[in-house]
């Protein structure tokens, strides 16, 4: 795959007046569509008979389908365009999948307070570098001395 592929996910409602024989059919037309544009499939949830949240095209249930893929940023405009085109597509939507690189939550510590979880008020979110000193009720703590003594205790 080039290195210029992004990862994108493919919604769409399929018309409930499809035979449920040729649902899985048409979900298979739709990876096709995706590798002919040099698409490559991650993943294909089969399409279910769900019941909508409000009238499609005078519809009131539809299959529902997703499909997960990595392809080029320019295909997405002519796959959309050629889905739209496909009579047994209700509505499709692709949006591009972010990959989530979720940092750990650093929470400080308060004496004497119940939420010793939550940061003292007004000092926001803060990143480590932020947290080598902080002043808590008048006096200062040194979270570097205080890791010092934390491994002293503990013997490691």
């Amino acid at each position: 795959m080039d290195l210029d592929a992004k990862n994108y996910e493919l919604a769409y409602l399929l018309s409930p007046s499809l035979p449920e024989e040729d649902v899985l059919g048409v979900a298979g037309k739709i990876s096709e569509l995706i590798e002919e544009h040099k698409g490559a499939i991650r993943r294909v949830e089969p399409p279910k008979k769900r019941r909508l949240a409000y009238t499609v095209n005078k519809e009131h249930s539809a299959y529902f389908g997703w499909t997960t893929f990595a392809g080029l940023p320019s295909a997405i405009a002519v796959i959309g365009k050629k889905a739209k085109e496909r009579p047994e597509i209700l509505r499709h939507l692709i949006v591009e999948e972010e990959i989530e690189t979720r940092r750990p939550i650093l929470r400080s510590y308060v004496p004497g307070t119940s939420g010793a979880s939550r940061p003292p008020s007004g000092t926001g979110a803060q990143r480590p570098e932020v947290l080598r000193e902080q002043e808590v009720a008048g006096e200062k703590l040194d979270f570097e001395a205080l890791d010092k003594k934390l491994e002293e205790i503990l013997g490691k």
